[in-house]
């Protein structure tokens, strides 16, 4: 026979967490807030009732002491909000995919961060006899300096898209795509740093010879193999990231890839490395971007319809949002990365296709 105190100590069920990218939808609520000029806790609560983690990340009011300790509370907030970040670049961006693998930390405010260099070498450890000294070695590798960059962009939408049903689909769609294809320009590239983005992973690191074998198939195989070897110092044994063009990934997944651990060695496909064929040791890179991007709307302003729009004042297609009943979304993505040691990459172009 039961106790009927027991009922006082019975667990009540938690809540289902919605499955959702707390990153777009938190894009989508403060769009949408702001466009009925209401509260965003609001907004997600009607559009999203069951995800918790949305609720959590949006309020963050006072109340009992968070800590990523806590299952429940701020352990699953912690990892998911900069992992959302990242995979909701995922289906624009192969910068996006390579970052999943390396260290990313969280801006939440800070303006330079700095990460230890990363160095592996057989003679920074060794054997010790027992009851002999251990040698000490100072490691003279300077941090990885991370300078506080944004990517930022501004969309127009209509009061339809916002307001309807797929309003997520629409507003990530419009915002993070082109977002993550901007990303990959800069990321792939080999400019250096300058006031407006960080330097590209393959600043100051020259090409790797490709291999001159008339046939494809070895030509692949020796190009392969160059690149992990000039990254491996570095690397270790993996895990490792081939970038091609999306036709060249493809074709080396499906073609010359028979067997892959992909917990070792994956390929990533991105239209910025162009004819190239990068290689990259993940676990020597580091990024910080902020969990949370600021977003800013107006329905009464007159834009520059331009991807490259000119100084403040100068002539352009322009579009009023007040008389075409839309809105402007700016959203503003602080982002930064850096290579802990600069031979993490390698790269070529290889001669077959």
């Amino acid at each position: 026979m039961k106790h009927e105190s027991q009922n006082a100590f019975r667990r009540e069920q938690r809540e289902p967490v919605v499955g959702g990218n707390l990153f777009t939808r938190s894009l989508a609520a403060r769009t949408i807030a702001s466009l009925r000029r209401s509260n965003v806790a609001d907004v997600a609560a009607e559009t999203w009732p069951s995800d918790r983690l949305l609720h959590q990340h949006i309020t963050r009011a006072a109340s009992n002491p968070a800590m990523t300790s806590v299952a429940g509370w701020a352990a699953e907030l912690a990892q998911k909000r900069v992992a959302d970040v990242i995979e909701a670049l995922g289906p624009a961006s192969g910068a996006a995919d390579v970052l999943k693998q390396s260290l990313v930390l969280d801006w939440d405010g800070t303006g330079i961060i700095s990460a230890p260099g990363f160095t592996a070498g057989a003679a920074n450890s060794g054997f010790v006899a027992e009851g002999q000294p251990i040698p000490v070695r100072q490691l003279n590798v300077g941090p990885a300096q991370l300078q506080p960059y944004k990517l930022a962009t501004i969309a127009a939408l209509t009061r339809e898209m916002v307001e309807s049903s797929n309003a997520e689909a629409l507003v990530s769609d419009a915002l993070v795509r082109s977002t993550g294809l901007a990303l990959d320009a800069v990321f792939f590239g080999s400019a250096a740093a300058t006031a407006a983005h960080p330097a590209g992973i393959r600043n100051g690191i020259a090409a790797t010879a490709p291999s001159a074998n008339a046939d494809g198939f070895q030509a692949f195989a020796e190009d392969v193999a160059a690149l992990i070897d000039a990254v491996a110092p570095v690397g270790g044994k993996g895990p490792y990231i081939l970038i091609g063009s999306p036709g060249r990934a493809a074709m080396i997944a499906t073609h010359y890839v028979s067997f892959k651990d992909e917990a070792q060695f994956s390929v990533v496909a991105s239209s910025a490395v162009g004819n190239d064929l990068v290689c990259i040791a993940p676990k020597a890179m580091v990024a910080a971007l902020a969990s949370d991007a600021d977003v800013e709307t107006t329905s009464a302003a007159t834009l520059v319809m331009d991807t490259a729009p000119g100084a403040a004042g100068s002539m352009g297609p322009e579009a009023e949002m007040w008389q075409t009943d839309s809105l402007a979304v700016k959203v503003r993505w602080p982002v930064s990365w850096a290579l802990r040691n600069a031979g993490a990459v390698a790269w070529l172009t290889p001669s077959w296709k």
